[in-house]
């Protein structure tokens, strides 16, 4: 009598081939839904550090008793007269009201570029955030256009009105078509 199996275990490079080649196929067909995956993510990301630095903003304010500034910064240590705040941003009290950072005032917080793929674009004019002592951010009423590659229709917006309250909203076309064409400069 012999030990050996009468069928052999193991698969042929035939059956191998087969089974490899419907994988690529397949993960050919989910690569694309993992790359919207991928830039939901981050303009989410984008989204919600953006949210917690101008509520940082609001508090300093109103816990330190002086104004405080978020501005657009491409060094992340001045204000940018642009409308672009996907290049990072930056936080800090104003004491002298000056609307710059200067080098005895205090850096709250700040952020760095983020990633490519997202854009964050102000309403026309507005170059920065001024809360001021009470909470308000009296003419910093203002629109935040989010927007990644895949395209106007997934864009968001935040929306800061002058009494200083921060709210999620939709873009008018306008706006969103405008936050996209930033996507790829």
């Amino acid at each position: 009598m012999s030990n050996f199996p009468r069928h052999p275990l193991g698969i042929t490079l035939i059956e191998l081939v087969i089974v490899l080649s419907i994988i690529a196929i397949l993960a050919s067909l989910a690569l694309p839904a993992f790359s919207h995956v991928g830039q939901a993510l981050a303009a989410r990301s984008a989204r919600s550090a953006l949210t917690v630095a101008i509520s940082q903003a609001r508090i300093a304010a109103v816990m330190r008793g002086v104004p405080v500034v978020a501005c657009p910064s491409a060094d992340q240590s001045s204000c940018s007269r642009n409308l672009r705040w996907d290049a990072g941003w930056l936080v800090f009290d104003d004491r002298n009201r000056n609307g710059q950072m200067d080098p005895d005032e205090t850096i709250i917080t700040l952020a760095q570029p983020q990633p490519r793929g997202v854009a964050i674009l102000a309403s026309s004019g507005r170059h920065r955030i001024r809360y001021q002592p009470d909470g308000t951010s009296d003419g910093s009423n203002l629109t935040l256009t989010f927007c990644d590659r895949r395209g106007a229709g997934s864009a968001t917006t935040l929306v800061l009105n002058n009494s200083g309250r921060l709210r999620s909203g939709t873009p008018t076309a306008a706006q969103a078509a405008a936050a996209c064409a930033a996507v790829g400069t």
